[in-house]
């Protein structure tokens, strides 16, 4: 048990050891990285450390700090048991925080945004003493979901930063936090894990599982172990099979059976899953970003194969003959738009923008490029899709 089970990364491992065994941690720490390449779980395995009282720069996983703090494995069953919790109170009066421990904070978005009312929860809680009397750990789960408006309130924390207290921000899109915040952390970035090691990792631990699907899992994670542990081969070649058809339909240039398009659509925005009363806060989002994940893995591929960049391993090398064939079909305008409207779409999730409408435009938009490439006329404003 420690930090040996961490898988890759090793020398931010053994920075974070020095830290420790210095007994010089900083107050506030950037986790940055791509999703799924063991940010959460390092930061979680950085905590036990701080507090285990049987080991100085490791922790033992067995005394009663490490054990208490066991339950952060399975952060979506901590988070949907502290959701039951709280039940129909108001989220601005009764913050969504876990605290397994008591002096370990992990906070998490609510569903999409990290609330005001969790920030001033942690300014509170800050400039408390630890229960232990020896160090607080607070760690931000998808911290770039901080608003803007609110940053001021962790702000003030990390100005005037109780020696006691340490934060840890985790995100996969560091830059889209304030300069202010992001400036005031020590950053340490996560490199990915090489193809190889993710399908050795598979073959040593799930060896039931056949080559050529370890393979795609290798490919699809690109370098995210978590990925590859968790993803659904069969959710994403029936998902895959539904982009795959919508970026059809939007290189044909207008020849495409209105009724596949929408029927694509809705099957990847989300429609005609399990009612919104049965899933949990915000996973109708985290389905949809898998969606767009899925495209924009797709349009990658085409782009290699566009530019014969055969050094470059593509996500989906199952569909390698089908993705040459659509590579031929279309031109570097055509790319440009779409992975443009794609991006629109990335940025309109902050504003809960009509997810399947919003595939929509990019389909007929798309459409509208591969239209005027063929007529060699720019698209007018005018004929642009409006969400």
């Amino acid at each position: 048990m420690g930090f040996a089970e961490f898988v890759g990364n090793p020398r931010l491992v053994e920075v974070l050891r020095r830290m420790l065994a210095a007994d010089r941690i900083p107050h506030a720490l950037l986790f940055a990285g791509q999703q799924g390449v063991g940010k959460f779980t390092l930061a979680t395995y950085f905590a036990r450390a701080a507090l285990c009282t049987e080991a100085s720069d490791d922790f033992c996983g067995q005394c009663v700090s490490c054990c208490a703090q066991v339950a952060l494995d399975d952060l979506r069953t901590l988070v949907a048991a502290a959701r039951r919790a709280r039940g129909s109170a108001n989220p601005e009066e009764v913050p969504l925080v876990l605290q397994p421990h008591p002096d370990v904070c992990v906070i998490v978005p609510d569903p999409t945004y990290i609330r005001v009312s969790q920030m001033r929860y942690v300014r509170r809680l800050a400039y408390t003493e630890p229960a232990g009397g020896r160090r607080r750990m607070i760690i931000f789960d998808d911290a770039e979901r901080l608003r803007p408006d609110y940053a001021s309130t962790l702000l003030k924390v990390l100005e005037e930063p109780p020696t006691h207290t340490h934060l840890i921000l985790v995100a996969h899109a560091p830059y889209e936090l304030p300069d202010t915040i992001r400036s005031r952390c020590v950053p340490l970035h996560f490199a990915p894990l090489a193809s190889a090691s993710t399908e050795s990792y598979l073959a040593s631990h799930r060896p039931k599982l056949p080559h050529k699907d370890r393979q795609l899992l290798a490919a699809v994670a690109a370098g995210s172990l978590g990925t590859a542990l968790s993803l659904n081969l069969e959710r994403y070649r029936q998902a895959r099979q539904h982009a795959l058809s919508l970026l059809q339909a939007a290189a044909s240039g207008g020849a495409f059976d209105p009724a596949a398009l929408f029927s694509a659509t809705a099957v990847l925005a989300g429609r005609g899953q399990q009612p919104a009363e049965e899933s949990e806060p915000g996973e109708a989002r985290v389905e949809f970003e898998f969606s767009l994940h899925i495209l924009y893995n797709l349009l990658a591929d085409v782009i290699y194969l566009k530019a014969q960049a055969s050094e470059v391993g593509l996500r989906n090398p199952d569909l390698r003959s089908h993705l040459e064939r659509f590579s031929r079909q279309v031109n570097w305008q055509w790319l440009t738009v779409a992975v443009g409207e794609l991006d629109r779409i990335q940025h309109g999730l902050r504003r809960n923008i009509n997810r399947q409408l919003a595939l929509d435009a990019f389909a007929l938009r798309s459409a509208l490029q591969r239209t005027a490439d063929e007529t060699s006329e720019p698209v007018a404003a005018s004929e642009q899709v409006s969400e």
